[in-house]
């Protein structure tokens, strides 16, 4: 049975990278149209055939040229709006495993490793930013750590728990 197209309409999932290292985060400051100037966390939306753990890692590699793992989720947003429709986003805590930050030139024009005081001064910074960033830069933060399980039909699947 198809999936009915209510549940294909008005609704997306979005992945956000916060790539920590050295007491430092990644950010890349937006060069496209939508969300132009500003400096936020690598990320874009979760292709259909990925998981979340694919496209961070996908996005973080194709915006900021940096190979990166993830740890685990740090945070999630919900919002509804009545022109944009339903939007989950997904903040995943990465570490680096290769290549210093390049930006793509094509989404973003800039891509650096920050710290807190660093990003406190950004503008234009979009708040969410500046609140995963106070967050997962803390010394108390906490992750959901990833957990492979399978369904009663063998089938694997990721579990991120605290």
């Amino acid at each position: 049975m198809p999936i009915p197209n209510k549940y294909n309409t008005g609704y997306n999932i979005g992945v956000g990278g916060a790539v920590v290292d050295h007491g430092r985060l990644l950010m890349v400051r937006r060069a496209s149209r939508r969300g132009h100037g500003n400096w936020q966390l690598p990320g874009g939306y979760i292709e259909p055939e990925e998981t979340i753990e694919q496209a961070v890692v996908r996005e973080v590699f194709e915006e900021a040229g940096v190979k990166a793992e993830v740890d685990g989720i740090f945070a999630v947003r919900n919002r509804y709006d009545p022109d944009l429709g339903n939007g989950l986003y997904v903040v995943l805590v990465l570490h680096p495993t290769g290549n210093e930050p390049k930006p793509d030139g094509r989404e973003v024009d800039r891509a650096e490793y920050l710290t807190l005081e660093e990003i406190e001064r950004l503008t234009p910074l979009p708040p969410i930013n500046l609140e995963v960033a106070r967050r997962v830069l803390a010394p108390d933060r906490r992750v959901l750590l990833p957990r492979t399980l399978s369904n009663l039909s063998g089938a694997k699947f990721t579990l991120f728990v605290g």
